[in-house]
């Protein structure tokens, strides 16, 4: 093996360590997407601790790997909610404004009026307040994202996702009877 760090000996460590890695990572996670995630932050680390590694002990170096895949599945896995893409108010406008002229009813009136005026305040609050739940409801509502898939990102059950949107509109609707 190799006793410092080059970008093709990098390259040999990932081809030969990266689906031990995922292996771990998807057993404890149960999500092949968040595996990945947790490999890419592995070899991230392992890249840039460079010359403190001893790259020519290929036991330490699979010890190593094991370890940190563990330790990242656990930190992934306990986090209240994972790292998701958020749209820019824009994108989100444009989708509000698609739905209106599509007719939608007055829950996805009031998941369209998020971006402006008194539902931004609301939205503001149920954020700060609840994250977990803000994120369902809007993919569940704004996005359409079936509640099984949203259950299995959010590693519950289908009825609680759905539970959770009907007590963040209940809620929701209190919020906003408060202000009008």
């Amino acid at each position: 093996m190799y006793d410092s760090m080059e970008n093709a000996d990098f390259e040999y460590i990932y081809d030969a360590y990266r689906e031990r890695s995922i292996e771990i990572a998807g057993t404890i996670l149960g999500n092949e997407d968040e595996a990945e995630d947790v490999c890419q932050d592995v070899f991230t680390i392992i890249y840039s601790m460079g010359e403190e590694v001893d790259f020519s002990d290929r036991k330490r170096l699979l010890a190593l790997i094991i370890t940190m895949s563990i330790h990242k599945s656990f930190d992934y896995f306990k986090k209240a909610y994972r790292k998701y893409e958020y749209a820019n108010s824009d994108a989100v406008e444009d989708v509000a404004e698609m739905r209106i002229r599509s007719g939608y009813g007055v829950d996805e009136l009031i998941v369209a009026m998020e971006t402006g005026g008194y539902m931004n305040h609301i939205f503001e609050k149920l954020r700060k307040k609840n994250r977990i739940s803000y994120e369902i409801f809007i993919s569940v509502t704004l996005y359409d994202m079936p509640s099984k898939i949203v259950a299995e990102q959010y590693h519950m059950t289908e009825n609680n996702v759905n539970t959770r949107v009907w007590r963040t509109r209940k809620w929701l609707i209190r919020e906003y009877n408060k202000i009008a």
